[in-house]
């Protein structure tokens, strides 16, 4: 098995796994909405990394960077995004 079928047979089960958690745990349509769409652009960034990764591998690196760049920089920048604190 090749680590490329690995990480997608991984991935179907991990996102399966979340996207029932979601059904079962969620009440009101627009909450199972809002998961829904965070759990779909989850699963698609995953897998078109790990496609990337299979690909070429000198462009995962800096795409994982820009990502972790980005995710940081939300950290601080959400309350100007999205308005308001928790």
């Amino acid at each position: 098995m090749t680590s490329y079928r690995l990480f997608n047979i991984l991935g179907a089960i991990l996102f399966g796994g979340i996207a029932l958690q979601m059904f079962i745990q969620t009440s009101g349509s627009k909450k199972l909405t809002e998961a829904g769409i965070f759990v779909a652009v989850s699963a698609l960034l995953y897998f078109i990394l790990v496609f990337i990764f299979h690909k070429n591998r000198n462009l995962f690196v800096p795409l994982m960077a820009v990502l972790f760049v980005l995710s940081t920089g939300m950290i601080f920048l959400q309350v100007l995004i999205f308005g308001g604190a928790h």
